[in-house]
């Protein structure tokens, strides 16, 4: 199951990156009305990025948490037996 989260954790830094792609595109064409849609998927993509780094954090936290619960629990464990 975790490994399945982790695509959650790297989903949107994927999608990001896919969009900046595609806005660098639209922004090199030729026809300046596609400027303003990469202008746009350049913004999306920023915002992407930052969702990214909140998963990242929040996956790291989490982990840390789970670790430091075990711990405690073993060192529990220890001292009652």
């Amino acid at each position: 199951m975790a490994r399945f989260l982790l695509l959650w954790v790297h989903g949107p830094w994927i999608a990001s990156t896919l969009m900046v792609l595609l806005a660098f595109r639209l922004l090199l064409a030729e026809d300046f009305s596609l400027h303003g849609h990469g202008w746009g998927l350049l913004g999306s993509a920023a915002i992407c990025f930052s969702i990214g780094c909140v998963c990242k954090v929040s996956w790291v936290l989490a982990q840390l948490n789970r670790r430091r619960a075990a711990a405690e629990q073993q060192l529990e464990h220890l001292v009652l037996h």
